[in-house]
């Protein structure tokens, strides 16, 4: 097994590359005059005359395969920006409706555009160059390009549920930019492309098998360094601190999203480490009891607790458990996987209480299932896997601490929970606060009681419907 970023079979015969460019009288003057219309329009005659003879140089590079099941598992995984945005949008009121899907939506496609200019080269420890430019005709370089797409997707979509309801748009741009070009490159470089996670001569080096750590844990703590900057919602705690309810305004959307999640997991999981049938079949079913020990675990917190489970906490429950199998992807059996899950469900549901004391709003809990369920899905790792062979290189099977080892992958893990921490959760934080100078996170506060979707958007979610919904 490999530790870098998917490398399918992809070869295709000669071909020649062009990407044909008009710019019309048709564009919008005021797009232009935003500024960021006017950065895009020259980005775009720049990269357009750097494609003439970009398309040039492209030459052939044989013939071959396309892995198709991979790519069928790609697509799988691309379900999951689509579960997020109902997700969000569910979760919020009715008056944020359109705002909170449209960041989701725009998010993912800034997200293409941001890794496509600079995240994928930073994120490789062989040289890609900038735009995928610089190369051969490689079709297996491109076909990498795609197979990244669904995790870089998802760590930009997950902050969005967690400061919605009163996030500025401009800003969103801003950070949407940042997290693609910068931030989730440089944390998939160090644990997946060869980098100093991986080679940390403890065990196996730091394993995340599927994101745990890079994609749900990084950003998690995004989330939660922008939670901090933005402050809570209007209205969200009283003056002695205790928090009033928002209510979702959809919940068969939100749920809806859920399942559109979960879905997308089952391709996630095995886009690193799935090898051959049975791997696949492993790791199909340690995801799936993996998320239904955590919706059981959150259902039962929450009857214990109020004497009836809540639809919004199960859903997080089964999410969290989802979150924590991916570090172990194939690693683990159904029993560690069915145990991880339920740990995780138990943990989203304590994690959401607890930040709500520190009056930390979160309006769909990304911080809890993605960051905290995230790092105990790294941690759970160094405890219960067994399996695995020659993962960073090292010989044998990955063997966590219960499982026989002698606690070196424990350790490994911590460090690497440790780096992912100060990398996500420090360098978000110093970006919110430095960028909110120049470009305010935060809505007017008219503008969040009448609610974002008209002055934000231009449109409503709900046209009938009006007034503090």
């Amino acid at each position: 097994m490999q530790n870098r970023l998917p490398q399918p079979r992809l070869v295709v015969g000669s071909a020649t590359v062009a990407w044909p460019l008009r710019i019309t009288q048709n564009m919008r003057p005021h797009f232009a005059s935003t500024g960021l219309g006017a950065t895009i329009f020259c980005a775009i005659l720049s990269i357009a005359s750097a494609s003439a003879a970009e398309t040039g140089a492209m030459t052939a590079a044989g013939a071959g395969a396309v892995d198709v099941p991979l790519m069928v598992r790609a697509l799988v995984a691309l379900l999951m920006p689509g579960g997020f945005a109902l997700l969000a949008a569910g979760l919020c009121r009715a008056k944020n409706a359109a705002h909170a899907i449209f960041m989701t939506l725009f998010g993912s496609v800034m997200a293409v555009a941001g890794f496509w200019i600079c995240g994928f080269a930073l994120s490789q420890s062989a040289a890609a160059g900038f735009l995928l430019r610089n190369r051969a005709h490689d079709a297996g370089l491109f076909s990498n390009f795609f197979l990244a797409l669904p995790f870089v997707m998802v760590a930009t979509c997950i902050p969005i549920g967690a400061m919605a309801e009163r996030w500025r748009l401009k800003n969103f741009y801003v950070y949407a930019a940042f997290m693609s070009m910068f931030l989730w490159p440089i944390a998939a470089r160090w644990a997946w492309s060869d980098g100093w996670l991986a080679h940390l001569g403890m065990g196996h080096g730091f394993v995340d098998v599927a994101g745990s750590g890079v994609v749900h844990a990084v950003g998690g703590l995004c989330a939660l360094a922008g939670a901090l900057v933005l402050g809570p919602r209007l209205g969200r705690y009283n003056k002695r601190g205790l928090a009033n309810p928002l209510p979702a305004h959809n919940m068969p959307m939100a749920l809806l999203g859920s399942f559109l999640l979960a879905v997308g997991w089952f391709g996630l999981n095995t886009l690193r480490s799935a090898t051959s049938a049975s791997s696949i079949g492993l790791i199909f079913t340690a995801t799936a009891l993996a998320g239904s020990g955590g919706a059981i675990a959150a259902a039962i917190y929450m009857a214990t607790r109020t004497g009836k489970p809540d639809p919004t906490i199960v859903a997080n429950g089964w999410l969290a458990g989802l979150v924590a199998s991916s570090a172990s992807a194939g690693l683990i059996g159904p029993t560690a996987a069915f145990i991880v899950g339920t740990v995780a469900g138990v943990l989203v549901c304590a994690s959401i209480n607890w930040l709500d004391k520190l009056l930390i709003d979160d309006p769909v809990g990304a911080i809890s299932v993605h960051g905290v369920c995230g790092l105990w899905g790294l941690i759970s790792t160094g405890l219960l896997a067994n399996g695995g062979d020659s993962w960073n290189g090292v010989a044998g099977p990955v063997t966590g601490l219960l499982r026989g080892g002698s606690g070196a992958q424990l350790l490994a893990q911590i460090i690497g929970c440790a780096a992912l921490a100060v990398w996500a959760l420090g360098v978000s934080w110093l970006f919110f606060k430095l960028i909110d100078r120049f470009v305010p996170m935060r809505v007017q506060p008219e503008t969040e009681v009448e609610g974002l979707d008209i002055p934000e958007t231009g449109v409503q979610g709900y046209p009938d419907i009006r007034g503090s919904l």
